[in-house]
């Protein structure tokens, strides 16, 4: 298989799951979409030296090239598009979780919620997230601490309509 068709199977195999963890990141569903096509494209155009980790791979060009984009532009975009990743119908109970777990993302910084997503949906170990965000291990595991600690706070917190 050559180098454009593994690049297709795995946008067409892992697209989805590289967007949630970008767009959890970035806050903004049209500038994860944007990132994440760029990410691929540069895979591309320029694909990393090995294929270890090829997601994690994605998953730091697309944020890179987003909060390039930003500083660069430093515009908001108007509309706040949903982008479908999933057929899949959920049922209320998931979509509640979904919301929760949302609202708690908010109250993190962008780095907190980077680390986050790269561990908890990506799957990624402190040594993996350390080199993705250029960051030592201990950063990452007292990152991840302050984060969880934020998040237990806010869970307590949450109006009982909410709960």
């Amino acid at each position: 298989m050559g180098r454009h068709e593994r690049w297709e199977d795995l946008y067409r195999r892992e697209f989805p799951r590289v967007y949630r963890a970008v767009a959890a990141v970035l806050r903004d569903d049209n500038s994860a979409l944007d990132a994440v096509h760029e990410a691929f494209a540069e895979g591309l155009r320029r694909p990393p030296a090995d294929d270890v980790n090829l997601i994690g791979w994605l998953f730091r060009v697309a944020v890179r090239y987003a909060r390039r984009a930003d500083r660069q532009y430093r515009r908001v975009l108007a509309a706040q598009l949903r982008f479908p990743v999933s057929q899949e119908h959920d049922d209320f109970r998931t979509v509640l979780d979904r919301i929760e777990v949302d609202q708690l993302l908010r109250t993190l910084t962008e780095r907190q919620r980077g680390i986050v997503v790269a561990q908890f949906y990506l799957g990624l170990d402190r040594g993996e997230i350390a080199r993705l965000f250029a960051i030592r291990p201990g950063t990452v595991a007292a990152t991840l601490a302050q984060a969880k600690a934020r998040m237990r706070m806010e869970a307590r917190h949450v109006p009982p309509e909410l709960s």
